[in-house]
């Protein structure tokens, strides 16, 4: 993936890099033509960006590198002009030079070695030879062997390239791995959200549903049991299903007052689609505000309404009730806490309720619409693949610069430091440069970027390069003496590599206005002199600008990578969560078949009579397993307790007087082990008539949990975990059970 993206990028900004050196290269060729070979030269100009222009767009929107060997032979024919121009006898032949050093460099971009090399290689030996036999040996031999120069350019160009395509793999591989770490981290949470919503739905249907029968709360042919207890039913037969894309939440929240037998005053839009996750968040948070309305308001009427599109909604559920103190509601009460505020968050939404006794209640839900348009800004896995980048474009950038600062600034300083008007200030100026390099290694080093300091040292930069000019011999700008014509454009672009391309623009454009002010204001400029100057300008610019377009190109790849493997892994992780989801809710419709929905089925078509205390204890049982479920799917630091807690809430509604006792410390137990451990104090809190007293014991070697309660004999399920074993006695009414779990002796 990284070497494809790389070599589009090295494409794009080869085009661009073209295109923009074109207008300042041709611009040169007119000043130095000899007057009676101004209008073939013109010709020339025309017919080089004619196809420079064509040969840039073909590199935007073509493949391959077939027009590469066109290109070359391009280059060797412009080059047979000069036979034509006179440009050999007239010096003027830097502008093609400069055709050729950027043509050479930008082939390394987009192509591979065995065409990149070849044609370098050709694009340099046929002008040599084309100047040689115009007799360029004769006139100055630097026309020819200055061309030679491209080579080098070619071959640092070549090897940052592999250098920026490995670099780019290793980032992308480290990317790899933390997104897919991210992802299982994400899935994992994606499939306890589902996990939560599933239980969530149990609780606000057959849960519900239940509980009430198991407390005694229903009475023989009401009518409101059977339609209930045959929506619980379709609701568990739904989640053990595959979810569709949209739902209609209008026509959702339309379904709720019915099952609720209230008289709802419903205000709303004739649909709204939604994705289903958030429409059947939204409408169970509202068929929960309901049923609490139905349960505890005290009134039969409640209010609706609905306002707002797909991208942002709002929903009001009101009554005119006896109202409550919502800070006042227990911990083990899930109503609110967990079907209303916790379902709305997980679907992105909130939920806000306001409510005193006797001031009625107002439930308000508000879903806003993902933006993900900036899901991916501050990420750190893009921030470590851009790190990594930069940090090695760093290392080669400021070995370059000190290549070119020490290895070729400072010989020209030392070689011409008599002839200079101010020797000191040439030396203070090349101190300064070398100072902001020794500052860059130290940053690099400490992995720092220049921050705040960036302005300042830009300045100075700047300044120091003034200065340098300013105490130039009259009329050397821009030529062999004026060392700081190349190199301050080294410390300068190191201090803004890691910004904008246009950064790095910026400041070659104000480099090269200060030496240009020296040259016209201060030592005053011919045509020559310009000539001169405009072409030194290409020159000395071409190579940091080469390391600027690198350092974009990096950035872009590594967020290019990166955004590409992010969505290959939140594609991943959907799929996995999706699959995942399924397949747990099919397990648990499986375990709920085999003893809540018979006893839903017998409430729905009226062969269980919920006065029944057989059917009222089995519904007791399976409400207290459904709340001990749910408190499987709560992060407590206790889970075995957390459980426990939810158990007793069941007996606490049934009136029954229930004491908790724990004493010791113990390992958390896996969740198969919890199970059995408190099954049999959860049948016998759910069928206790009056009392109950729970105790847990607890060692690293032991954990007992027991339960003595009036609640007379009972059936407990054996044991399915490996390490647990259950004891039980019976005298008359009291019934005492005893679970005891021994981790050394679980596998």
């Amino acid at each position: 993936m990284a070497e494809g993206l790389l070599e589009g990028y090295g494409r794009k900004y080869a085009s661009a890099v073209r295109l923009a050196t074109l207008v300042p290269i041709c611009l040169i060729a007119p000043f130095r033509a000899a007057p009676g070979q101004l209008v073939s030269t013109l010709v020339v100009v025309v017919a080089a960006a004619g196809w420079t222009c064509w040969f840039t767009w073909w590199l935007r929107n073509g493949r391959g590198s077939a027009l590469v060997a066109l290109d070359v032979a391009v280059m060797n024919g412009l080059f047979c002009t000069v036979f034509w121009t006179g440009a050999v006898d007239s010096l003027n032949t830097g502008w093609l030079r400069l055709l050729v050093d950027f043509a050479v460099v930008t082939y390394q971009w987009y192509t591979p070695l065995r065409v990149g090399a070849p044609a370098a290689v050709g694009a340099v030996a046929g002008p040599v030879a084309i100047l040689l036999a115009a007799g360029a040996w004769e006139v100055d031999s630097s026309l020819a062997t200055g061309i030679l120069l491209a080579l080098p350019g070619a071959t640092v160009g070549r090897v940052a390239w592999i250098f920026m395509n490995r670099t780019a793999r290793r980032a992308e591989a480290l990317a790899r791995e933390a997104l897919r770490a991210r992802g299982e981290a994400l899935l994992a949470a994606g499939v306890r959200a589902e996990e939560r919503e599933q239980v969530n739905s149990l609780h606000d249907t057959a849960a519900t549903t239940l509980l009430m029968v198991g407390l005694g709360q229903v009475r023989s042919g009401a009518g409101w049991l059977a339609p209930q207890a045959r929506r619980d039913l379709a609701r568990l037969r739904e989640a053990a299903g595959r979810t569709p894309e949209e739902a209609d939440l209008v026509e959702l929240l339309r379904a709720v007052p019915a099952l609720t037998h209230l008289a709802v005053d419903f205000d709303a839009p004739d649909r709204l689609r939604l994705p289903y996750e958030a429409a059947r968040a939204i409408s169970d948070a509202a068929g929960e505000a309901l049923a609490n309305v139905r349960r505890h308001s005290g009134t039969g009427r409640a209010t609706v309404r609905l306002s707002g599109d797909a991208r942002a909604l709002r929903l009001d559920v009101a009554d005119d009730g006896r109202g409550f103190d919502p800070d006042g509601v227990p911990g083990t009460r899930r109503g609110l806490r967990e079907s209303v505020h916790a379902r709305m968050e997980r679907a992105g939404g909130t939920a806000t309720i306001t409510s005193a006794p006797g001031q009625g209640t107002r439930v308000r839900l508000e879903w806003r619409s993902a933006d993900r348009s900036g899901a991916a800004q501050d990420d750190p896995v893009e921030a470590s693949a851009q790190a990594r980048l930069g940090r090695g474009l760093r290392i080669t950038t400021l070995f370059v610069a000190l290549a070119a600062v020490f290895g070729i600034a400072l010989p020209t300083v030392i070689r011409y430091l008599p002839t200079y008007e101010a020797p000191a200030a040439q030396l203070g100026a090349f101190a300064m440069i070398g100072v902001v390099l020794l500052a860059e290694a130290v940053l690099i080093v400490r992995g720092r970027s220049w921050g705040r300091w960036r302005g300042p040292v830009i300045a100075v930069v700047l300044a120091v390069s003034l200065v340098s000019y300013v105490s130039l011999p009259d009329g050397r700008t821009s030529t062999g003496e004026d060392w700081m014509f190349a190199a301050a454009t080294w410390p300068g672009l190191i201090v803004v590599l890691d910004r904008p391309l246009r950064s790095a623009l910026t400041f070659m454009a104000a480099h090269e206005l200060v030496a240009l002010f020296h040259l016209v204001v201060l030592e005053g400029s011919t045509f020559l002199t310009l000539a001169r100057f405009a072409t030194g300008s290409v020159t000395v610019i071409g190579y940091p600008l080469f390391l600027a377009v690198l350092a974009t190109v990096l950035r872009d790849l590594g967020a290019a990578a990166v955004a590409a493997r992010r969505e290959i892994e939140q594609v991943r992780v959907a799929d996995a969560v999706a699959g995942e989801s399924h397949r747990r809710r099919q397990q648990r419709f499986a375990e709920l078949s085999g003893s809540t929905v018979p006893l839903l089925e017998g409430l729905a078509d009226g062969s269980l009579d919920p006065q029944d205390p057989q059917v009222q204890r089995r519904s007791a049982i399976e409400a207290a397993r459904m709340r001990r479920l749910f408190a499987e799917a709560d992060e407590s630091a206790d889970p075995l307790l957390h459980e426990l807690r939810h158990c007793i809430d069941v007996a606490d509604r049934k009136g029954v007087v229930v004491e908790l006792d724990t004493r010791g410390q113990w390992p958390t137990p896996p969740v198969p082990v919890r199970r059995d451990l408190t099954e049999a104090v959860l049948v016998g809190l759910a069928t206790a008539a009056t009392r109950a007293r729970v105790t847990v014991l607890g060692t690293p070697a032991l954990v007992s949990v027991s339960v003595v309660a009036d609640c007379g004999a009972v059936d407990v399920p054996p044991p399915a975990a490996p390490g647990v074993q259950v004891e039980t006695l019976t005298s008359g009414d009291t019934a005492w059970m005893e679970a005891q779990w021994q981790p050394a002796a679980s596998p």
